[in-house]
């Protein structure tokens, strides 16, 4: 006789089954695994994602953008977790590989489509085959996963705000993640249900069942539906946006558990809906009932892969040819489903040529021929001599004399104002652009076009260097006509760039590096693209190309618009750790003010960059922007990747003048470094705090961090250079306060005490140190508070404000931060003494 298993055994007997199952699920599922991985990541860690996702709530030209966001998460939720099923049985998890039937059928009976076959299976009869229900529940809950993730990077996006709001964020944060399981126990329950009562005799309990859930179905797609509607139409960005936004997406996920437990037994569900009274549900169910066969519910993959196409396909034709796109988050979620789709199709169509010996056939031997083809064209790229042309840039002749040297600094000598000015402009994107544009713009108004007529040189890095390229352009245009050029900076500053670096690099930009595709024809890369945009704002009409006016030629001509306007420096970085200069200045011995560096103003045979294309030299960041090919010099990257702040070009051409002092006699120099990154900003509150408290440093519990993790953190960081020669300028300025001023000017971030402890890798340490902390940020953040949120707002009243994120998309909320953040104490207190500074002049002393 068999003794009876104890509770122990039990518990260890469902935990290996259970060990079992999630090994044959993890197997089968690893491509819709990495693909969810890859779409949290690049939602949540990437904060240019957030202020896309805040454009689709408040831009009203972004609601067809939020409607195919949610369409195609629905649509990846259903492929996702679909197509692990052909993997498990190709791979014979749990010896399932003869568990199934397969057929072929022609799903279309219209032309061209009726030629095109549906492979489909069914389970083998009378066989004592065994499916594990448990590998079956995880491969569902993939589905549930990806909303999950939605609906995490919904709270992410508008957390920044929320916390700062008399909101119970945190007590709600936890709700709505555990409220994340109970879809997929709802799911596992209803299973359970089913073989429940299906082994039961007579089948009056489980058809009781079938129209209870079929009930219920009815008003959750009722409510997706309503709540849908809700949201494209009234939603706005509040904490009473968010609430509805979040409910929406997660009654999408009991409509998504409802879909994949009845959509095989709509016709059963549906005969249990007899009573007029049930005829709406009855009719829903019948719509439903449509993908019972397996060969419709193909259908929908392929409809959903066609909308996904067809988005891609308009996107890439509207970059080119500069048409309105769309909000950057559908069009990732379409490349993911695109080529998700394309590559499980793939592997299941080859599965199911081996069981039904399909080699033979034409279709075969098409794909089979076309994956060849591929992997000669990859071989030939890869190993062959070839020039690979996709990125490279042109080259022209200045058709204009060179402003040289000695003229340029005889135009400083000349001027009476005692105080000249070095300006320059960290990276970061978007942000960095906008910020870099406003805040020259706004000291230009004040100075009444004082400030840029008494400094030397520009300098950035990335998106800083990008707005002080971009100035000069607006400056070249509309000179000192100030509102005219805020208008510009406006229509800049909405322009939708992140579509047209997505769309380009996950689209064209990635098959044009294979030969011989990567030869130079019409079409050009996605900074080309985005430079025209600039371009054609800037010089209000629009041109299918960039002009091809040389780097130098340009400046020129706003050098002599007014008779002045500051040297322009662009920096990139090359690949050999050098730096790539192109001044506008023709300099006497280039090597003598830029070290280590290559002049890229002046290439072999007098050639030269055009200005646009020597301003993308500039914010070309890793991945996301290709490194630029200058032929015959070499790739070059974002001037980040050396100097993130452009000073080190400012204190270049600042010792060059030092070293001859006859070049410069009695003037006193002012740098402005424009900051727009939130870490320096925390940084600049905690030397603050820490002065203002008599504190040397303060101590913390660190953060155990992998070595490996440790040299990226250090490798990656950006700040090293930037934090030296702030450092160095600022003990410049005390020790020599009559030859050196150093203005910071930083845009002011709401920041909280998890923000330090971030910034400083660790919890604080001393309870008091914190709590004083605290104390001292809530009064920072007070005065940002006082500039951007009006008191007392209900529910439902719109956010007018959100802090701009490191991306190239900006939404308008972000955009009127950065206006009113231009009034702030310390930013007033900082314009007061520049505009000071340049009323001095020589004859005054």
């Amino acid at each position: 006789m068999k003794s009876q298993e104890t509770i122990f055994e039990k518990i260890i007997s469902h935990v290996l089954h259970f060990k079992k199952s999630f090994k044959n699920f993890f197997k089968a599922s690893f491509l819709s695994l990495v693909v969810i991985t890859i779409i949290l990541l690049l939602l949540t860690q990437m904060d240019q994602a957030f202020t896309m996702l805040v454009d689709l709530v408040e831009n009203p030209k972004s609601k067809l953008s939020l409607l195919l966001s949610f369409l195609l998460i629905n649509a990846l939720a259903i492929v996702l977790s679909h197509y692990p099923i052909y993997t498990y049985y190709a791979a014979n998890l749990n010896n399932s590989e003869d568990y199934t039937v397969w057929s072929k059928v022609y799903p279309f009976n219209f032309w061209p489509l009726k030629r095109f076959p549906a492979f489909i299976y069914h389970a083998k009869k009378n066989t004592d085959y065994q499916p594990d229900n448990w590998a079956n529940y995880l491969r569902y809950s993939i589905g549930l996963l990806i909303h999950a993730v939605w609906i995490h990077f919904i709270i992410s996006s508008f957390e920044p705000n929320i916390i700062f709001e008399n909101f119970p964020l945190p007590a709600l944060k936890m709700v709505i993640y555990g409220l994340l399981i109970a879809p997929l126990i709802a799911y596992i329950y209803v299973k359970e249900k089913f073989s429940k009562y299906q082994k039961q005799p007579g089948a009056a309990k489980l058809q009781i069942y079938y129209k209870r859930l079929g009930i219920t179905y009815f008003i959750v797609g009722f409510l997706s539906l309503l709540l849908l509607i809700i949201t494209l139409f009234v939603v706005n960005f509040s904490p009473g946006g968010f609430l509805i936004l979040i409910l929406t997406s997660y009654v999408f996920m009991f409509n998504y558990v409802f879909f994949r437990l009845l959509r095989t037994r709509s016709t059963a569900v549906q005969n249990t809906l007899n009573s007029p009274l049930l005829l709406p549900v009855s009719i829903f169910i019948g719509w439903v009932r449509k993908f019972e066969k397996s060969e419709n519910y193909l259908t929908l993959f392929n409809f959903n892969f066609i909308m996904a196409l067809a988005l891609l396909v308009y996107s890439t034709i509207a970059s080119i040819e500069g048409w309105s796109l769309t909000n950057g988050i559908p069009i990732l979620l379409a490349f993911f489903y695109f080529y998700y789709f394309i590559i499980a199709s793939l592997g299941k169509y080859f599965f199911v040529a081996k069981k039904m010996m399909l080699f033979g056939s034409r279709k075969f031997k098409v794909l089979f021929g076309l994956g060849g083809l591929f992997l000669v064209l990859f071989l030939v790229t890869k190993f062959g001599n070839i020039e690979n042309r996709t990125h490279e840039l042109d080259l022209v002749q200045n058709l204009t004399k060179e402003l040289p040297e000695a003229s340029f600094w005889k135009t400083i000598q000349d001027k009476k104002e005692e105080n000249l000015f070095f300006i320059a402009s960290h990276g970061g994107g978007l942000k960095a652009n906008v910020w870099t544009l406003n805040v020259v713009n706004t000291l230009q108004k004040e100075t009444q076009g004082r400030l840029l007529d008494q400094t030397i040189a520009l300098s950035g890095a990335s998106g800083g260097s990008l707005g002080l390229a971009l100035y000069t352009g607006l400056y070249r245009e509309d000179g000192q006509d100030f509102e005219a050029i805020q208008q510009k900076i406006d229509r800049l500053s909405r322009q939708n760039y992140t579509s047209i670096d997505l769309t380009f690099t996950f689209g064209l930009d990635t098959y044009r590096k294979i030969w011989p595709f990567n030869q130079r024809y019409s079409l050009r890369d996605r900074p080309y693209y985005a430079m025209r945009k600039y371009q054609n704002t800037i010089e209000h009409t629009p041109s299918n190309q960039l002009d091809n006016t040389s780097f130098r030629d340009y400046w020129n001509e706003a050098f002599q618009k007014t008779g002045y306007y500051p040297s322009l420096i662009m920096n990139t970085a090359g690949t050999k750790g050098s730096r790539g200069i192109l001044w506008s200045v023709k300099p006497n011995d280039f090597e003598a003010i830029f070290p280590f560096a290559e002049n890229l103003a002046t290439i072999n045979n007098d050639k030269t960059l055009p200005y646009y294309q020597a301003v993308s030299t500039t914010n070309r960041f890793p991945v996301f922007s290709p490194a630029a090919k200058i032929p015959g010099y070499g790739h070059y990257i974002d001037a980040g990747a050396i100097d993130n702040s452009g000073l080190l070009g400012c204190l270049d051409l600042h010792q060059y003048l030092l070293r001859n002092p006859d070049l410069l006699p009695y003037k006193k120099i002012a740098y402005i470094e424009i900051i727009n990154s939130k870490s320096l900003y925390i940084n600049y509150l905690v030397e603050k705090f820490k002065a203002e408290n008599n504190l040397t440093h303060i101590a913390k519990d660190e953060v155990e961090t992998d070595n490996i993790v440790a040299d990226l953190q250090t490798g990656l960081n950006l700040d090293k250079i930037p934090g030296y020669l702030s450092n160095y300028l600022s003990n410049w300025e005390k020790q020599q306060p009559e030859n050196v001023r150093y203005f910071q000017i930083f845009m002011p971030h709401k920041v909280s005490i998890p923000n330090v402890e971030d910034f400083l890798g660790g919890e604080i340490a001393v309870k008091e140190t914190k709590e004083k902390l605290g104390h001292f940020l809530a009064s920072e953040n007070n005065e940002i508070l006082t500039l951007t949120e009006k008191p007392d707002k209900t529910l439902f009243d719109p956010w007018e404000f959100y802090e701009p994120t490191l991306s190239r998309h900006l939404s308008e909320s972000s955009l009127h931060y950065v206006k009113a953040i231009l009034k702030h104490p310390l930013l007033r207190k900082q314009f007061s003494e520049i505009q000071e500074l340049t009323l001095t002049s020589k004859d005054s002393l």
